[in-house]
């Protein structure tokens, strides 16, 4: 066996083999949690603008039950709350003994000025909303419509994620159902009690809240970024100080099949047959299988045989037995 074949033969799987796997694992893995985290963020936003959307609703419908068990109630009629067209009930608008003018608010007009309030101090902008309504101005849009019928057929809630003026909203209708309040100003319409005749409809900006996530999304990247590259720096360097190992154990394996074992030589030629069962001179065999170099002299003896003129005293070679 030649010093090339030594180089050449076949050894186990290399390391880096095994590395690029584990590092293309560990890469996906990381990759994995990233996609993870960054969708429970992003459903952690959309919950917190949902919970605001319906708080807001919620409180609607509570103070809307109040004024609705009070018959509504009178305000000073201001230009901010002027009498309500829409509303024709006895004693819509009434003057006190001492001459002020009030005006019946009932809830549609109460739910209907919050939301206006609630809009500028909040950010949400709510409304009410149907499908037949008596102001016009509450004719539902293209959502709302499709909202409301689905309202219709039983869904307790509707909420969806828009894209609103170039800007990503979360829209929430909660159905308002017929209740024996109601039926003073829509019984012309032909509610039946229990029937859907409209819902709460919010608004809710997602901008300000995708804000306040910027720096936790960045945080996740980050992290994610420096365990990766950790994680690439350790295995590589475990890969390198392994690799060493390797190569060292492998040269002393080298070593040893070089050294040691029984040698076939020819008794007469001194030829050395190799593991593939040729036959070599011993120099050739010797220099490829260890670091030694040869010169070429003749000992006294071989010297004395070959050239006896020059070399008298030399003594003779030993013959084999």
């Amino acid at each position: 066996m030649s010093a090339a074949d030594l180089r050449h033969k076949p050894r186990s799987t290399p390391l880096w083999a095994y590395v690029l796997v584990l590092a293309a694992a560990g890469s996906l893995l990381l990759g994995l949690s990233l996609w993870w985290n960054l969708r429970q963020h992003d459903e952690g936003i959309y919950q917190a603008a949902l919970t605001l959307a319906r708080t807001s609703l919620e409180k609607d419908v509570l103070y809307r039950r109040w004024s609705a068990r009070l018959g509504g109630v009178y305000a000073l009629i201001t230009p901010d709350t002027p009498p309500n067209p829409y509303l024709q009930v006895p004693e819509r608008d009434i003057i006190t003994p001492s001459g002020r003018r009030l005006t019946l608010i009932n809830p549609a007009y109460m739910t209907r000025q919050v939301h206006e309030l609630g809009a500028k101090a909040l950010g949400v902008r709510g409304r009410i909303t149907s499908l037949k309504p008596l102001r016009p101005a509450n004719q539902a849009d293209p959502w709302e419509r499709g909202a409301l019928l689905q309202a219709e057929q039983g869904a307790p809630e509707v909420h969806q994620v828009l894209d609103q003026d170039g800007r990503p909203v979360l829209r929430l209708l909660l159905p308002l159902p017929v209740e024996g309040s109601c039926l003073p100003c829509h019984v012309q319409q032909g509610y039946r009690l229990g029937q859907v005749r409209g819902g709460l409809s919010a608004t809710v900006p997602l901008g300000p809240l995708l804000a306040m996530g910027r720096q936790e999304v960045s945080n996740l990247w980050l992290t994610h970024l420096l365990l990766w590259v950790v994680g690439l720096a350790a295995l590589g360097l475990g890969a390198w100080s392994l690799q060493r190992r390797i190569i060292e154990r492998d040269r002393a394996r080298d070593e040893l099949q070089t050294l040691s074992g029984l040698l076939p030589i020819c008794s007469r030629c001194k030829k050395i047959r190799d593991q593939q069962g040729r036959w070599q001179q011993m120099e050739r065999y010797i220099q490829a299988r260890s670091q030694a170099d040869f010169t070429h002299s003749l000992c006294p003896a071989c010297a004395g045989e070959l050239y006896p003129e020059m070399y008298p005293e030399a003594e003779k070679p030993e013959q084999d037995s």
